[in-house]
């Protein structure tokens, strides 16, 4: 994509000079706008290392994509990073006023980082007619999801940088640097309840002649939606399995951290397989979620299922 570069500082490393124990840092400015559609036409993009200016840069809708957009600075750790993105509703953005302005301050550090910026709809000062008008903030705040908010963001929150940064986006399950993927089992109809190793479930008559169990799962540090959860189980000593039960459901914020799923209606006798060798029987249940990301995790319950079958 051609990118029209009005000052392009190259920072050397002479100016750079710090002290040998801090050592040079890199921090990727990722710059998205997804949730705006076609409306920004143009960017302008000012970033500043020590107070002195590192880039100022122009991106056109008539040159290429506008988002998502990433520009890399590099420099002694601990330096000061500003940033300020204007988003136009117009190609050219030295004509009209900016439709979208979102600051940024930060430090850097002796790492790969990313800084983003996800403009929003939230933040729009000049909408499309019919639109929502976002605030007008004096610096030092900006505006986040239609709130004037201080625009320092503290070095130890920076994500590591990813190529993949643009789906990788925080949300209500998968922060920032998150931890390693957790999947916990529980059970539920209407929400999630925990389980308890070889505790029993009670098998349903469905409504269309088949049986099941509710199942509920709670997640960790996978993406919210557009995830795939797959049950599986098997009968212990027998080795007799249940037909695979997936879905791509969103996950709903819970408790701890935690983000849960219920109402996972598996069916013991799904694609033929012979229902009551399950009853008074102990079953092992395997659960595996997928996110966008490739990110798996898998958990684990030991249960047993009732004699006695619940009627519809």
């Amino acid at each position: 994509m051609a990118i029209d570069v009005r000052v392009n500082v190259v920072l050397g490393l002479a100016a750079l000079a710090c002290p040998p124990e801090t050592g040079l840092g890199s921090l990727t400015i990722g710059v998205d706008g997804h949730a705006l559609g076609n409306y920004i036409q143009s960017l302008h993009i000012v970033t500043t290392v020590d107070g002195a200016t590192a880039t100022d840069t122009f991106m056109r809708a008539s040159q290429g994509r506008v988002f998502p957009q990433e520009l890399k600075l590099e420099g002694h750790a601990l330096a000061k990073v500003g940033v300020r993105v204007e988003g136009f509703a117009n190609d050219d953005p030295l004509v009209g006023r900016p439709a979208i302005i979102r600051t940024a301050e930060t430090t850097m550090l002796p790492a790969s980082k990313l800084l983003r910026f996800d403009l929003d709809t939230l933040c729009v000062m000049l909408p499309p007619p019919g639109g929502i008008v976002g605030p007008t903030c004096v610096a030092p705040d900006t505006c986040i999801s239609g709130r004037c908010t201080n625009d320092v963001v503290p070095p130890e929150s920076l994500a590591d940088y990813a190529p993949n940064w643009v789906a990788a986006a925080p949300d209500a399950c998968r922060p920032a640097n998150p931890g390693p993927p957790k999947v916990i089992i529980g059970m539920g109809q209407t929400d999630y309840f925990p389980l308890t190793d070889g505790q029993t479930l009670q098998a349903q008559a469905g409504p269309q002649g088949g049986h099941h169990i509710w199942l509920a799962v709670r997640m960790q540090n996978l993406k919210q939606s557009q995830t795939t959860t797959t049950v599986t189980a098997t009968q212990p000593g027998t080795g007799v399995k249940v037909w695979p039960y997936s879905v791509v459901f969103t996950f709903l914020p819970g408790e701890g951290g935690f983000c849960k799923l219920y109402g996972l209606r598996f069916q013991l006798d799904a694609n033929g397989v012979n229902f009551p060798q399950f009853l008074g029987k102990p079953l092992d249940v395997k659960v595996e979620i997928k996110d966008v990301l490739g990110e798996v995790a898998v958990g684990t319950a030991h249960v047993n299922i009732d004699r006695n079958v619940l009627p519809l």
